[in-house]
């Protein structure tokens, strides 16, 4: 009988249950207001099915807050803008509700003050995340950004403050610091990839080892997601990356005896629940089909 095995501190992170839960609440406060608008630049988070619902309650994603117009709300997405955003917003008029993930800030804290005492701030991560550019302007723009450990062997600075985009793999983290310790640079480090980012990493590649098949559960466009779909692949050759129950392999599944879910930080719950109760009815129903068949076979004999 097969087996769904879903794996623990799937889903929503504190961090975008935060932005989540003041933008439920910037939407009830506005609703009877009909003369001003509620925006985020960018998505608030990386999952399509979440920020097409909040387009229908009527939170718009613009480019920059020179398209919102004075007065209009604007909600600060949990990955974070860089200083000079906030003054932006406030010379246009705008009223900023402030979703950006604590870690995120914490950071965005760390790189500004570092940069103040003189240190060369370097960023491990994606340079094109909105998260990094975001902490990059905490710095004036300063900060060298890099994703590998053939950049870090690249980096001529000395007097490096290290940090590191919240949902790395620790992994990439610990093996860029080794190689600027060996280069005799001096280094001050501070891990502040996200502990919960961490955990999940770790209780998905523990999954995949004991699974046929993986299926991840996120938006294609996040980062963590992707991270978790990359350490399953690792462990687990039939990894597969939904966002949605209709993408289900279901015919890949067949055969397998342990299926294992795991889910990004911007998963909400009943995608999750939808996805495993839609596994289970198949699995069910694929069952009773074989029974049938074995005692057709039976009756033939």
């Amino acid at each position: 009988m097969s087996e769904i095995i879903r794996a623990k501190n799937s889903g929503f992170c504190f961090g975008v249950r935060i932005a989540i839960e003041k933008t439920e609440d910037t939407i009830e406060n506005n609703k009877n207001n009909n003369t001003r608008n509620i925006y985020t630049c960018g998505p608030l988070i990386h999952n399509k099915g979440v920020t097409d619902e909040l387009a229908q309650k009527g939170v718009k994603i613009i480019e920059s807050p020179e398209e919102a117009a004075f007065g209009d709300l604007l909600i600060i997405r949990s990955h974070g803008e860089g200083e000079e955003f906030y003054g932006r917003a406030n010379e246009l008029g705008l009223e900023i509700i402030d979703a950006t993930c604590p870690f995120v800030m914490k950071i965005q804290k760390l790189v500004k003050q570092a940069k103040a005492d003189g240190y060369n701030i370097v960023v491990v991560g994606d340079k094109y995340h909105p998260e990094v550019k975001g902490i990059n302007g905490w710095c004036g723009f300063s900060s060298i950004i890099i994703n590998s450990e053939e950049e870090a062997k690249s980096i001529e600075a000395d007097n490096l403050f290290i940090v590191a985009q919240t949902t790395i793999k620790f992994e990439l983290l610990e093996n860029i610091i080794e190689i600027l310790k060996k280069s005799g640079k001096r280094i001050h480090i501070e891990n502040t990839i996200c502990h919960a980012t961490s955990i999940r990493q770790e209780s998905c590649m523990q999954t995949a080892k004991k699974c046929d098949a993986m299926i991840i559960v996120g938006g294609k466009d996040s980062s963590n997601t992707r991270k978790l779909y990359e350490i399953s692949k690792k462990y687990c050759k039939s990894t597969y990356l939904i966002e949605k129950i209709q993408e289900l392999p279901l015919k890949d599944l067949k055969k397998c005896n342990k299926i294992g879910i795991a889910a990004g930080a911007s998963t909400p719950e009943r995608i999750i629940k939808e996805v495993i109760a839609s596994m289970s009815e198949f699995i069910t129903e694929n069952q009773e089909d074989n029974l049938m068949h074995a005692l057709m076979e039976e009756i033939e004999k």
